[in-house]
């Protein structure tokens, strides 16, 4: 039982740095505790090499089953093929962009508000995806504002503006959007091509994900 207290504590302490892991700690206090003591008493007197296995296992679970298991869980519909709405936004300079139109192209829309930290703190990563499409011709990558209350054009502007980031932003001017594809909460993923929605839901810009990556949903749209 101390042996497996010992690597239930290294993996707790691991899973918390980790973002959105209420689903995981559930799955770590209701399925995976009580299994662990199981398989660290049924391992007792087996052999060494199982002992050796055990703990690498147990890590690696840690390290990447949960997480991977939190972006399935919250991702589990998030590939359509639905129409969408007329969508016209802003740009930097007050020009107006419609998406709803453009015909065989990826467009990429990352949704996000100036009070979510999780997405500012995305921003980098989502840049290196961008740098990576800039040149195609087929991919239209782009970081949404949608305004809160008391927020104005020129505060998300700010706020953003300060990193240098290469992406085109673009602002709307209502929370219309969102109501639309049914979320609540940024950061949020659209993904759209010839009028129809693709993908509708988290982004998923962790290397270590093997489902639903950004990436990997593009070259799927590309390659289609």
């Amino acid at each position: 039982m101390i042996y497996s207290f010992s690597l239930l504590t290294i993996i707790w302490f691991i899973h918390f740095f980790l973002p959105h892991s209420t689903i995981s700690n559930i799955i770590i206090y209701i399925v995976f505790t009580p299994l662990t003591f199981w398989l660290g008493y049924y391992l007792k007197n087996k052999s060494i090499i199982y002992k050796i296995l055990y703990p690498v296992i147990l890590i690696i679970i840690g390290i990447y089953g949960f997480k991977n298991f939190w972006y399935f869980y919250e991702n589990f519909k998030a590939k359509q093929s639905n129409d969408i709405p007329v969508m016209i936004f802003s740009t930097e300079n007050d020009a107006k962009v419609q998406l709803d139109t453009v015909k065989n192209k990826v467009i990429v829309l990352d949704f996000w508000t100036t009070t979510c930290g999780v997405c500012l703190k995305s921003f980098p990563d989502y840049e290196k995806i961008y740098l990576k499409y800039k040149d195609n011709p087929d991919v239209r990558i782009y970081s949404v504002n949608i305004p809160v209350k008391r927020d104005t054009v020129g505060y998300a502007k700010k706020k953003i503006g300060k990193y240098n980031y290469k992406f085109p932003v673009l602002y709307a001017d209502s929370d219309t959007i969102p109501k639309f594809f049914g979320f609540n909460s940024t950061p949020h993923l659209i993904i759209i091509k010839n009028g129809k929605v693709r993908f509708n839901g988290y982004p998923v810009l962790d290397e270590d994900i093997m489902t639903n990556n950004i990436k990997d949903e593009i070259e799927f749209l590309l390659n289609e």
